[in-house]
């Protein structure tokens, strides 16, 4: 009998008792055979929760080098999956009071008072 018998008294697709039979006929069973290579996908839920759990306080390429994966694949699956926004923050400048009332003046002297302001009169 035919896998496409099979599959037609079934009514399952045919394709599927095409590959069940020929991997009986060549390894000797229906089971898939293991894999000597890396997984293709590595962006699955057991990977994101561990990201999410790691990123707290870590850099993007610290992350991946722990996991051993690419930093590409770490700030996709931060940017599209998790929705976080890879950023970093920078410390900016401390303002002295002093600082800032010296630039408090300079601001209001460069700002014209509006009765001086001739521009806009009608």
């Amino acid at each position: 009998m035919r896998s496409s018998d099979v599959a037609r008294r079934l009514g399952n697709p045919y394709f599927t008792f095409r590959n069940v039979s020929a991997s009986l006929q060549k390894y000797g069973t229906s089971f898939e055979k293991p894999k000597s290579e890396r997984p293709r996908m590595i962006n699955t839920r057991k990977f994101r929760g561990v990201i999410e759990r790691i990123i707290d306080g870590l850099s993007l390429n610290k992350v991946a080098e722990e996991l051993k994966i690419r930093r590409k694949t770490v700030q996709r699956i931060v940017k599209n999956k998790l929705k976080l926004k890879n950023y970093k923050l920078v410390q900016g400048q401390y303002l002295l009071d002093a600082s800032k009332v010296r630039k408090l003046d300079q601001a209001s002297k460069i700002v014209l008072p509006t009765s001086e302001c001739t521009a806009y009169r009608t």
